[in-house]
């Protein structure tokens, strides 16, 4: 009994002691799961969006065949019917162009994409730049520029890239706005595995807002059309569809930002 009786006393201190960490896990647990909340009710409130301008025609229409001694000529999204159909299919979009405009030698292509608002989520468009679609199709990256100011133009900044395939060369402008913003990438360009999260927390649940998707590319040098009037032409009609709305970036974030 002696033996028995020096043990019994030993247990509850043991018990004692788990208690007050069940109960501050439990409260850690509370906190955590006031702070999830509120985040997410901070997303369902009513958030100001920038208005974005209306077109008034089609894309096909609202970009001009010829000017300035331009010619234009449309191409197809994809080389054969089928590869069209797929294109399409995949990027779901509401209009598209693809319009090359051509000039004493000179060329450059005008590519614009649209997605009404509830479409599809800015990540899913994002799947679809230079970045990671022309580099499966066989062409090199050999240069790139984030923020890069259209000389001339108050708009956001764009984003800048070089391409070579065999003997091809193109640099690549392109812009992807978001209700009016234009949505900043770097040479990487693919949402992380973390993109869901970082877009819930800076766009809340409302992740589908009106979209455009504009990529300008030319075989020479882009130093050779900044002065050009009918060139100039094509950006001026650019800046309404969302990259002169708004100076402001919004950042997103990609696997080559992530530690």
């Amino acid at each position: 009994m002696s033996e028995i009786s020096t043990l019994l006393p030993e247990a509850p201190p043991q018990v004692e002691a788990r208690a007050p960490r069940k109960s501050g896990f439990v409260v850690l647990l509370g906190a955590l799961w006031i702070v999830l909340i509120s985040a997410v009710g901070m997303q369902l409130l009513p958030h100001s969006e920038t208005a974005v301008v209306s077109r008034t025609a089609p894309l096909d229409i609202y970009f001009p065949l010829q000017m300035a001694g331009w010619k234009s000529e449309d191409r197809p999204l994809g080389e054969t019917e089928n590869l069209e159909e797929m294109v399409k299919s995949t990027l779901n979009y509401d209009e598209a162009i693809v319009r090359t405009y051509r000039k004493g030698g000179r060329e450059f292509t005008v590519y614009v994409a649209y997605w009404k608002a509830g479409k599809m989520s800015s990540r899913e468009v994002a799947y679809h730049t230079p970045d990671i679609c022309w580099p499966a199709a066989g062409w090199n990256r050999i240069g790139s520029e984030e923020n890069f100011a259209v000389p001339g133009f108050k708009f956001a900044p764009a984003q800048y890239r070089e391409f070579v395939l065999n003997d091809h060369h193109e640099q690549v402008l392109f812009w992807h706005t978001y209700n009016g913003r234009t949505i900043a990438y770097d040479p990487i360009g693919r949402p992380s595995r973390f993109s869901m999260l970082t877009d819930l927390m800076s766009r809340g649940f409302r992740q589908k807002g009106e979209q455009y998707f504009i990529r300008i590319t030319s075989p020479a040098d882009f130093s050779q059309l900044w002065g050009d009037e009918g060139f100039g032409e094509i950006i001026d009609l650019i800046g309404p569809l969302g990259p002169g709305l708004s100076t402001k970036l919004e950042g997103f974030e990609s696997a080559s930002l992530v530690k």
